[in-house]
């Protein structure tokens, strides 16, 4: 039985809940937040729309952190009343999951735009392994990248391929050489000043909405539970080239059940070579 931990019945929360629930790709969502009764309201409304949606997914509150034990994927999102996990208590959240045993056998996927820093402290100071913890937000930067170069080519968004890498929103990247509209070379749809003006447009795009972080976890959820690798734009800790630890940033990476399967490695040139080497110095 696959079964999805989401902690945190916030916003955030809340939407990974809803896009989970809709697809109908794992067995088990269960909602946990210390406002048991939000998360329980929460709850209860997924399961009254699976019958007109057609999912059958199994939809759970709880108040206590040991109910994350078990699942395969466990996504930090927002609590009810607090926002974002982030900080001293969301170190301490971290630290708990940790001593309990659970990171053991599950995967963290933090859902927030801010949790970088959070990974970051993970990873340092409590020694979490980079591979068993990733950030599921660059994932919603590069569909909004998507989204203004499809408007730009007149085509689908699910035609248009790309990877945002780097540090949103200021310092990052987009290996434009690698993306592709329809299969077709980004540079054969789109002029130089179109790609620059996209760029543009998207430094003031960061952070994505609640909807669009809650959807992007889910894709990363089911990737997990499912055992489905699956291409996605991370938060992850990189390997330097003299194999010491760069800090965490937003890269591709193939995603599967035991959380960072592999790292790719977009083509870089010019300006974006330079902010990637600053981003990982």
């Amino acid at each position: 039985m696959s079964l999805v931990a989401i902690i945190g019945a916030g916003e955030i929360g809340g939407a990974v809940a809803r896009a989970l629930a809709s697809r109908a790709r794992v067995d088990t969502i269960r909602l946990i937040d210390e406002k048991a009764s939000i998360a329980a309201g929460k709850a209860l409304d997924l399961l009254q729309s699976g019958p007109i949606s057609r999912s059958d997914t199994r939809i759970e509150a709880a108040q206590d952190l040991a109910a994350a034990d078990g699942a395969s994927a466990i996504v930090l999102a927002d609590a009810a009343e607090s926002g974002e996990w982030a900080g001293e208590a969301g170190l301490a959240l971290l630290r708990r999951l940790v001593m309990s045993g659970s990171l053991d056998r599950s995967v963290l996927i933090c859902a927030g735009a801010g949790q970088r820093t959070l990974m970051q402290q993970g990873i340092d100071e409590l020694g979490i392994p980079r591979r068993r913890m990733v950030g599921s937000a660059p994932e919603s930067h590069a569909a909004t990248a998507r989204a203004l170069v499809a408007l730009e080519a007149r085509a689908a968004s699910g035609q248009v391929a790309l990877a945002v890498l780097g540090k949103p929103p200021d310092r990052i990247a987009i290996p434009w050489s690698e993306a592709s509209v329809a299969g077709h070379s980004i540079f054969t749809m789109l002029t130089p000043p179109q790609l620059n003006q996209i760029e543009r447009r998207l430094y003031g795009l960061w952070p994505p909405g609640p909807g669009a972080l809650g959807t992007a976890a889910a894709l990363f959820a089911e990737a997990v539970a499912g055992d489905s690798r699956r291409i996605v734009c991370a938060f992850v800790s990189l390997d330097r080239d003299n194999g010491t630890r760069a800090p965490v940033c937003a890269w591709p990476i193939t995603l599967g059940s035991g959380g960072l399967d592999r790292v790719t490695s977009p083509k870089l040139t010019g300006r974006d070579k330079v902010v990637v080497d600053e981003v990982l110095q």
